[in-house]
């Protein structure tokens, strides 16, 4: 009996022995990984402070990922819920197997053990398995938020602390929440109409040629053109003038208007039917009358002047003094630009725009853009811009993430606060450029 006794308290000191010590070891496992996500927060632009926060780093983390935040408390109640019931579950399966210890009975004091370490993990497994895709989930989001890819997930997931650590101390910069575009609906190319055929323009039966004029209301010809002695026509001495007549009269016409729709030679009303000697029922055809023109007067001289043609600048006279200058062709110095990848980008202008998809200030519309391929994914869509001035090159940086460094290196080199001269080396982030003379 005694002996079981001790066997009894050697198994109680055991486990509190490694009650105590997964507590230490929780505990500083905890102060690393809060440390370690202060800097994470920091380098995102969060407070630092909420790291220490049990629940809020979580929180923070899903927000950073573009995830709802409360999932960080949807996981921890749950793990409240179920760490409860595992210990009150391991609490009484402990007792039980005190309880058959000291009864004698060792077999039901193993399997008693056994099921207070089986039936909580059964309970936590519960909770694990949608709490590990949860973080799986936001450790994608914040790694491409950082530039970094599946393999820091993976970390990320096998030993948080070592990723946040490697993130919140390392080189990687915060780029921001690659949010995925919204794809746009496909858009179904509709056939296009077949064109209407072509109708021809109906006559207008509903209108009816105007009145003929009165003739009273005749304009006179000054002088009408006589016939020469071989039937041709003459050409009077003076051009045929108008004489001013009576002004048109809008009433009642001095005789009616011809019927249009009359058969040819059908008599008018208030007029006579002419007589004819071919014949009855012979038109009367009305005489055709040309137009006057001079005698050995060609046709073309009454037709309208072709508009002046477009003379050439005639060469200057012998002794004059040619008054045009010339713009000589002046040759830029040719600059050239090595780009992180080690490939050389000839300089066309005076203005360049760097980045990953670089679009041209309104300060520089016809900036030439240079697209960088940036492994270190360190360079902004639109990072920097390069002038050149009479003095040399000057970089301006375009509110970029991770700045312009002038120098050797950027943690040597200094950082450009609005604009600096360059001359050689400098960095976008991390990524190295150099100017090049090539004349």
């Amino acid at each position: 009996m005694t002996g079981q006794i001790v066997a009894a308290e050697q198994m109680a000191g055991a486990i509190g022995f490694l009650t105590v010590t997964q507590a230490i070891v929780a505990v500083g496992v905890y102060v690393w990984i809060a440390l370690a996500l202060s800097a994470v927060f920091r380098k995102a632009g969060a407070a630092p402070w909420k790291a220490w926060v049990p629940v809020l780093n979580a929180w923070t983390l899903f927000e950073l990922a573009g995830m709802r935040g409360w999932w960080a408390a949807v996981i921890a109640g749950g793990a409240i819920v179920v760490g409860g019931g595992a210990v009150a579950l391991s609490g009484i399966l402990g007792a039980a197997a005190l309880e058959a210890s000291f009864g004698g009975d060792p077999g039901g004091a193993q399997a008693a053990l056994a099921a207070a370490a089986a039936f909580p993990a059964l309970l936590w497994l519960v909770v694990f398995v949608p709490a590990l895709i949860l973080q799986i989930r936001m450790l994608l989001g914040v790694n491409r938020g950082f530039g970094l890819g599946v393999g820091h997930t993976v970390l990320g997931v096998l030993l948080f602390p070592v990723w946040a650590s490697i993130v919140g101390w390392g080189s990687a910069r915060w780029l921001g929440p690659a949010a995925p575009a919204a794809s746009a609906p496909p858009q179904v190319a509709m056939p296009a109409a077949p064109a209407a055929p072509a109708v021809p323009a109906l006559a207008d039966f509903t209108s009816r040629p105007a009145p003929a004029p009165a003739f009273g209301d005749t304009p006179v010809f000054g002088s009408a053109p006589a016939f020469g002695g071989n039937g041709a026509f003459e050409a009077p001495s003076t051009p045929p003038a108008f004489s001013a007549g009576p002004a048109p009269s809008f009433g009642a016409p001095s005789r009616p208007a011809p019927n249009p729709w009359a058969p040819p030679g059908a008599p008018t009303a208030g007029t006579a039917p002419a007589s004819t000697s071919a014949g009855v029922g012979a038109p009367a055809t009305a005489p055709t009358s040309t137009p006057p023109s001079a005698a050995g007067t060609p046709a073309s001289a009454f037709l309208p002047a072709p508009a002046a043609a477009a003379q050439a600048p005639s060469a200057p006279a012998t002794g004059e003094v040619e008054e045009r200058t010339v713009l000589a062709g002046r040759r830029l110095p040719a600059w050239s630009l090595v780009l992180p990848g080690g490939n050389t980008v000839g300089l066309r202008g005076d203005a360049v725009v760097l980045g990953r998809n670089p679009v041209a200030p309104a300060r520089a519309s016809q900036a030439q853009t240079v697209a960088v391929d940036d492994v270190t994914r360190t360079v902004s869509k639109t990072h920097a811009l390069l002038t050149l001035s009479s003095s040399g090159w000057v970089v301006t940086d375009l509110d970029s993430t991770n700045g312009v460094f002038v120098g050797a290196s950027p943690d040597a080199g200094a950082e450009v606060i609005g604009s600096a001269a360059v001359d050689g080396r400098f960095f976008l982030g991390d990524a190295m450029f150099e100017l090049r003379s090539d004349g």
